[in-house]
């Protein structure tokens, strides 16, 4: 134990000895420190220093505020171009109170002779041949066709339906649809299926087109 504690003094003396020594074997020598006290200015009185940071910011306020204004004044010009024009509306026409009313009035019932019953189940007839004048044939075709019909519909509100058919030279319907809806699927069906099942006589000789076409409108009128 004695032995390693002097063995290291040893080794620690002698590099500490290489540190103090130079290679020639002289100790290093250090310059010699000299000691300077700094004088200070002497202190002007009444004289103030300039304030450049408040001229600095007095600057810079002026060039935002006038950043500020031409930014605005460039957006108030660009929301202008992008504003849609608005169109010029014409004057409406003015309308005067007592000026009458011109009413188109429709006869449902064009085209047929004097004579012809179309009975309280149709309300109106019109036909596509003009000069047909037969009302005793007009009256055989409605009378089947009225018997053939059947009404599903009994509500409260009064209904009607227009079909329109066509009878060619031999009698026979070539041609039929329901031209008008009344709203309710079963009474234009039932009112279909009437003129289907009529049977209507052959066309009158007097009668030069190959073909007849009729509307006929059924309707129906809630009794009060």
């Amino acid at each position: 134990m004695r032995w390693a504690i002097v063995t290291s003094l040893i080794v620690h003396g002698f590099f500490i000895s290489l540190v103090f020594k130079n290679s020639d074997g002289k100790a290093t020598t250090y310059p010699r420190v000299i000691p300077v006290r700094l004088a200070s200015m002497p202190v002007t009185k009444g004289v103030k220093k300039p304030a450049a940071t408040e001229s600095k910011s007095r600057k810079t306020k002026k060039t935002e505020k006038i950043e500020t204004q031409q930014d605005k004044t460039r957006l108030a010009e660009v929301n202008r171009r992008k504003r849609p024009k608005k169109k010029q509306q014409s004057p409406k026409p003015a309308v005067e109170e007592n000026e009458p009313v011109e009413e188109q009035i429709v006869d449902q019932n064009k085209g047929l002779p004097e004579g012809v019953e179309l009975g309280s189940e149709f309300g109106s007839a019109r036909l596509d041949a003009a000069g047909f004048d037969s009302p005793y044939y007009l009256n055989v075709i409605f009378s089947k066709i009225r018997n053939r019909w059947d009404n599903p519909y009994e509500g409260l509100d009064s209904v009607g339906c227009v079909i329109y058919f066509v009878v060619n030279r031999r009698g026979k319907i070539s041609d039929s649809a329901i031209e008008k809806s009344s709203g309710y699927a079963a009474y234009d069906q039932a009112a279909l299926r009437a003129v289907l099942a009529a049977k209507p006589p052959p066309l009158p000789n007097q009668f030069n087109s190959e073909e007849l076409g009729i509307h006929l409108e059924f309707k129906y009128i809630p009794y009060n």
